[in-house]
C-alpha cells in the first residue's frame, strides 16, 4: 500500500453496491414508503450535491405508479379467477363421487361375476360327481387343467380322487399338481 491509502478492490466496491441496491429494491417493494425529499433536503443541508435528481424521482414515481397499476390488476384477475377455482373444486367433488360410485359398481359386478362362476362350477360339479368317474375323466381329459382343477376342487375328497385314478398317469399328474398349489 502506498502512502497510507487504502486499497478497495473493485469487486468489493461492486458486491458493495449490489448489495445496496437490493436493499433498496426490497424497501421499496414491501411497501415501506420512501421519503426522498428529506433525502434530497439533507444533501442540500449539508452542502453537497442532492444525491437524486428530480429525474431520477420522477422516473422512480412513474415506476411506483407501474407497480400499483400492475397490483390493481393482478387483484382484479384473482377476484376473476376465484369463482372459476370454487367450480373446478366443485367439479372435482362431482367426479370424485363418480369415481367412488364406479368403484362401488365394479365390486358389486365383480361379486355377481364370482357367484355367477361359483354356482356354474357347482353345477358341473353335481354333474360330474354324477357320472361315472371313468366316463367323468374322460369328458375331463379334453378339458383345459385350471378348469379341470376348479371342478374336482369343489368335489368331495371320494369323488375326485376316482376320476383322478381314471384319468392318464401324466394328466392326473398335472392336475394334482395345481390342486395342491390352490388349496
Amino acid at each position: 500500500m502506498k502512502s497510507g491509502r487504502l486499497f478497495v478492490p473493485a469487486a468489493a466496491v461492486f458486491t458493495l453496491l449490489i448489495l445496496l441496491k437490493i436493499l433498496v429494491s426490497g424497501l421499496f417493494l414491501s411497501g415501506i414508503p420512501l421519503d426522498l425529499t428529506s433525502t434530497v433536503a439533507l444533501a442540500d443541508e449539508a452542502g453537497q450535491e442532492p444525491t437524486l435528481s428530480v429525474e431520477k424521482e420522477q422516473a422512480l414515481m412513474k415506476k411506483e405508479e407501474r407497480l400499483r397499476e400492475w397490483e390493481e390488476e393482478l387483484q382484479k384477475r384473482e377476484q376473476q379467477i376465484l369463482p372459476l377455482q370454487k367450480e373446478i373444486d366443485r367439479k372435482m367433488a362431482e367426479l370424485e363421487d363418480i369415481q367412488a360410485n364406479l368403484t362401488a359398481f365394479a365390486k358389486k359386478l365383480a361379486e355377481r361375476e364370482k357367484a355367477l362362476n361359483d354356482t356354474k362350477v357347482q353345477h358341473l360339479v353335481s354333474l360330474y360327481q354324477a357320472m361315472e368317474p371313468e366316463r367323468a375323466a374322460a369328458i375331463m381329459g379334453k378339458l383345459d387343467i385350471p378348469t379341470v382343477v376348479r371342478i374336482l376342487g369343489n368335489m368331495r375328497g371320494k369323488n375326485a380322487g376316482q376320476i383322478l385314478a381314471s384319468m392318464s398317469p401324466e394328466r392326473g399328474a398335472a392336475i394334482s399338481e395345481q390342486l395342491s398349489r390352490t388349496e
